[in-house]
């Protein structure tokens, strides 16, 4: 996690992930977050994504169990989440290599060259509400726009 201030009292088993390339924006972040993980797999969420869905998740992973690829995707309406995401973390070391390179690219960049599978869910408001990004005041529901 990034934007964290270093003092901030985290909640018990979860630890803090520097990014390993700092400023490189989310691919750093599932970049460290491979390196770091003890489990083969990692979910990958966008920490401006505060209503996640239990139920879609816990589908989500049992899609990716049962057919494994790289990333699983969802979409919804063929538009992808892929700050909601299971990523295999064999894929470290050519996400590093891609951070390494220079190149500025997105995390819908970095999947395009993976094993990409998507998990295609209907547009129903539990899902419009799980992928909701709240980014400014104005974002919230009856916020001041």
């Amino acid at each position: 996690m990034s934007g964290w201030p270093d003092d901030t009292e985290l909640p018990e088993g979860i630890r803090k992930v520097a990014d390993n390339f700092p400023g490189k924006g989310p691919l750093a972040g599932i970049e460290a977050s491979m390196k770091a993980a003890a489990t083969p797999y990692i979910f990958v969420f966008g920490g401006d994504m505060p209503w996640l869905s239990e139920e879609i998740i816990k589908r989500q992973a049992a899609d990716f169990l049962a057919f494994p690829a790289d990333v699983l995707v969802p979409r919804i309406n063929s538009l992808p989440e892929p700050l909601h995401a299971i990523y295999n973390c064999r894929m470290q070391p050519s996400l590093e290599a891609l951070l390494m390179s220079g190149d500025r690219s997105a995390v819908i960049d970095f999947i395009g060259q993976t094993r990409v599978r998507y998990f295609d869910l209907p547009a129903s408001a539990e899902a419009t509400r799980a992928f909701t990004n709240i980014n400014t005041p104005e974002d919230l529901p009856g916020g001041n726009a």
